[in-house]
C-alpha cells in the first residue's frame, strides 16, 4: 500500500496495489517492510547497472525500493541490478494491464543467489506511480516522500503447520532440502507436519480401454515420471522408488512410535548419498540402503504392492495395475495448481521462494498462530564450502591453528634450549682462559 503521500495514495481507491510475489529469493512471509520508492528515470526498465546506490535511511529504518519495466531483459537481470545496488525489494511494472494475481514472477531457473524479493504490479498501476514519479523528479523532497507498505502474509493460519513437498526421487536438490531442514524440523516439533507426494503423468498415448506396454512407464502408460515421453531411461526405477518412500513415510510417520520419523530423514539423506549421487537409482541400492538405516524390507515391499489395485493377479506394475498412491498424488497436485518439480506447499497454499531450508522455515513459522521458542531463536545452518560443511570446515581451521601453536611452542623451546647451552659453554670457556692465564702468570713470576 502507498503510505505517502496522500495526493498519490488517493489515486488508490483500496489503498492497495495489488500484485504477485516471486517465486525466488528470500519473502519475509509474516512480515511487513516499509521503504522508500526509487525510479531511475535514466535506467527504467533496470537492463543496466544502477549508477547510484540505494541506501537505507539509519534514521528511519525505511528500505529502499527500486521499481522498474518489464521487458528487453531478463526479469533475473533487472532484481540482480536491483539487490547489487542496495535495493531491498524490486518491484516489476507488467507490459500489460492484465490481473497479476496468480501470476508468479520468475527468474529463468538463474535466481538461486537472489535474495532479495519481487512483486510484479499491473502496468495500470505502474503507470500511476511512474507519472507521479516523473511529476514530481523536479522536487527532491516530493520525490523522497514516497513511501510503500508490504505485506507477506500466509494465509490458514493455526496451530499446527502442514507442509508438502513434492518432488521425484531422481531430483537431487529436493535432498539437499531434506538434509538441510532435518535439524529445523526437529526443533519444529509436532507444530510442522511434513508430507511428501510425487509427481507422474499420463503418457500421450494412453487409452484407459487399451492397455499396451509402456516402456518406463506403470499402468500401461498411466504413471510415467516425465510428460509426453515414453519414458526416461530406468523409468520404473524411479517409479518403484517413489513408492518405496512413500511406504516409508507411511511407516515411520503413521506409526504411534515418533522415534521411527527419524529413520526417515536418515533414509532419505543416507539413500542420496549412497545411490542418487553416485548415479545408482535401482532396487539393489535401494535395498541397500533399507538395511543400513534399519528399516523393515518385507513391510515396505508389502506396502508397495497393497498400493496396487486392479489386475493383481497378473503382477504386472507396467501393464495392468493402477496405483492408490499415485492416484491421489495426481488428485492432489492437479486440485492445487502445482506445475513445478520440486515445490512446497504450505497448508495447501504454493510456497514462493528460494529453495532454502532457513527460508521454508521462517515461512512455517509465520503460519503458526502460536509459535514455539525455537521460531524466535536464531538457528545455526551448516553451509557447504567447496563440499565440505561449515563444521567441518571450522574444525579443519582449530586443527591447523593448534598443530601451529604446538610447533610454535616447541620451536621456542628448542632455541631456549640452544642459548643456554650456548651461554654455559661460554662460561665454560672463560673459567678455561683465567685458569690458564693463571697458570701462565704463575709460572713466569720471579721465585723468592
Amino acid at each position: 500500500m502507498v503510505r505517502t503521500p496522500l495526493e498519490l495514495s488517493s489515486k488508490f481507491p483500496d489503498e492497495t496495489i495489488n500484485n504477485a510475489v516471486s517465486s525466488f529469493g528470500h519473502i519475509p512471509y509474516g512480515h511487513k517492510i516499509e521503504g522508500r520508492l526509487l525510479f531511475d528515470l535514466t535506467n527504467q526498465l533496470g537492463c543496466q547497472k544502477f549508477k547510484r546506490e540505494a541506501r537505507e535511511d539509519p534514521l528511519i529504518g525505511e528500505s529502499p525500493f527500486i521499481m522498474v519495466k518489464q521487458g528487453e531483459c531478463s526479469i533475473f537481470d533487472k532484481v540482480s541490478n536491483i539487490e547489487n545496488s542496495g535495493g531491498h525489494l524490486a518491484i516489476i511494472i507488467s507490459e500489460t494491464d492484465a490481473p497479476v494475481e496468480g501470476i508468479f514472477v520468475s527468474e529463468e531457473g538463474l535466481g538461486s543467489d537472489i535474495t532479495i524479493p519481487a512483486v510484479l504490479i499491473s502496468n495500470k498501476d505502474g503507470k500511476i506511480l511512474t507519472d507521479y514519479y516523473k511529476k514530481h523528479a523536479n522536487s527532491h523532497e516530493d520525490i523522497k516522500d514516497i513511501r510503500l507498505e508490504v505485506k507477506f502474509q500466509n494465509e490458514n493460519l493455526d496451530n499446527i503447520v502442514k507442509y508438502d513437498v513434492w518432488y521425484s526421487p531422481d531430483q537431487e536438490n529436493a535432498y539437499l532440502f531434506f538434509k538441510d531442514f532435518r535439524e529445523l524440523q526437529d526443533a519444529l516439533g509436532e507444530s510442522a507436519q511434513l508430507s511428501i507426494h510425487f509427481f507422474t503423468y499420463p503418457h500421450f498415448s494412453y487409452e484407459p480401454k487399451s492397455k499396451p506396454l509402456v516402456k518406463n512407464c506403470y499402468g500401461s502408460g498411466l504413471y510415467c515420471i516425465r510428460p509426453g515421453k515414453v519414458g526416461v531411461t530406468d523409468g520404473t526405477n524411479v517409479l518403484k522408488e517413489s513408492l518405496r518412500q512413500k511406504c516409508i513415510y507411511t511407516f515411520t510417520y503413521e506409526n504411534k512410535n515418533k522415534k521411527k520419523r527419524k529413520l526417515f530423514w536418515k533414509y532419505m539423506e543416507t539413500f542420496y548419498e549412497k545411490c542418487v549421487y553416485e548415479r545408482k537409482l535401482d532396487n539393489e541400492c535401494a535395498e541397500k540402503v533399507l538395511k543400513k538405516v534399519g528399516l523393515p524390507e518385507k513391510e515396505i515391499q508389502k506396502c508397495i504392492e497393497d498400493s496396487f489395485y486392479g489386475d493383481k493377479d497378473q503382477k504386472d506394475y507396467e501393464l495392468y495395475i493402477k496405483n492408490t498412491f499415485f492416484d491421489r498424488d495426481y488428485d492432489l497436485r492437479k486440485k492445487n495448481f502445482i506445475t513445478k518439480s520440486p515445490s512446497i506447499t504450505i497448508n495447501d497454499r504454493v510456497y514462493l521462494g528460494a529453495w532454502r531450508a532457513e527460508y521454508v522455515f521462517e515461512s512455517l513459522c509465520a503460519s503458526l498462530i502460536k509459535k514455539p521458542e525455537t521460531c524466535y531463536v536464531e538457528v545455526n545452518f551448516n553451509r557447504d564450502v567447496k563440499g565440505v560443511t561449515f563444521s567441518v570446515f571450522l574444525l579443519i581451521v582449530l586443527i591447523v591453528l593448534i598443530i601451529n601453536i604446538t610447533l610454535f611452542l616447541l620451536c621456542k623451546r628448542l632455541i631456549k634450549k640452544g642459548i643456554e647451552e650456548r651461554v654455559d659453554s661460554a662460561d665454560i670457556d672463560n673459567k678455561v682462559d683465567k685458569a690458564v692465564g693463571s697458570y701462565l702468570a704463575s709460572s713466569f713470576l720471579p721465585s723468592s
